[in-house]
């Protein structure tokens, strides 16, 4: 018997090339599934709405955003059909629970005229308050513990105690950063010397998970390179996080193996 108790022990491939794709992932915000306010949302407006946060990272890369900086994306009945490979009436209808004019109101769609695509605002899945004392420090700190305990678990903070037990201190310090950025009341947001629509900040900063958070805490291992303003290079770190894992591990791959890429 070989491979213990696993009897013949399999040999399994390399990834090669573009397959390191497969590491790139759709996420969908927990508290859709945990909050009792989401619980008539159906599946596959939830999946949609994680399609459309992904979608997202276009805005930046084409600055798609209007006179007030807000970002916006298109996505069309097509695309829908598409992704979630189901019919147009299911599609419409997966659009439809979204909407605020017909659905949930986490998203907000703009006409622009006959025969062109929708202007779509993806909003935050966090709920705005209107309290005229959401401001004073009770309500702050009810604010701080709701985002702080939001943000732990979607970074499933309990495993990385496990798993970067030595890293800790840091990994505080990005969960009370992310937490602040998050609370943040401006409505542009600088980050490594460019502004950004604080909505787009904010929505990117409620995404990160543990492999982004473990991501992070990597490139700040592997700097060699002393830090002036750890706050400006973690902001800049966690906002980029999600377009630059898969390429940073995938050099490394190539570095470290360079003849098994092809």
């Amino acid at each position: 018997m070989k491979g213990g108790n696993y009897g013949e022990k399999m040999t399994f491939n390399y990834f090669y090339g573009t397959e390191a794709d497969l590491f790139s992932f759709y996420h969908i915000p927990k508290a859709l599934f945990t909050d009792s306010y989401f619980k008539d949302l159906s599946s596959d407006a939830k999946i949609l709405y994680g399609l459309m946060l992904d979608r997202m990272s276009l805005s930046i890369k084409n600055q798609w955003f209007d006179d007030k900086n807000r970002a916006y994306i298109y996505f069309s009945i097509e695309d829908i059909m598409e992704l979630l490979n189901c019919g147009r009436n299911k599609a419409i209808k997966s659009m439809r629970e979204l909407d605020d004019e017909t659905g949930i109101g986490l998203i907000e769609k703009r006409r622009q005229g006959f025969g062109k695509v929708n202007v779509i605002y993806v909003k935050t899945f966090m709920p705005e308050k209107t309290d005229e004392k959401r401001f004073d420090s009770d309500n702050h700190s009810e604010d701080y513990q709701a985002y702080e305990n939001l943000v732990k678990e979607t970074i499933d903070y309990e495993s990385l105690e496990i798993t970067h037990h030595d890293d800790m201190r840091q990994v505080d310090e990005i969960v009370n950063l992310i937490v602040e950025t998050v609370m943040c009341k401006n409505d542009k947001i600088l980050i490594a010397s460019n502004w950004y629509p604080a909505s787009l900040v904010k929505k990117k900063f409620l995404m990160l998970t543990y492999s982004h958070i473990e991501y992070v805490l990597h490139c700040m291992s592997g700097n060699t390179t002393k830090v002036k303003n750890i706050k400006k290079y973690l902001l800049a770190a966690l906002f980029n996080a999600p377009s630059t894992m898969n390429g940073y591990y995938q050099a490394e791959v190539n570095h470290d193996m360079p003849g098994l890429v092809r």
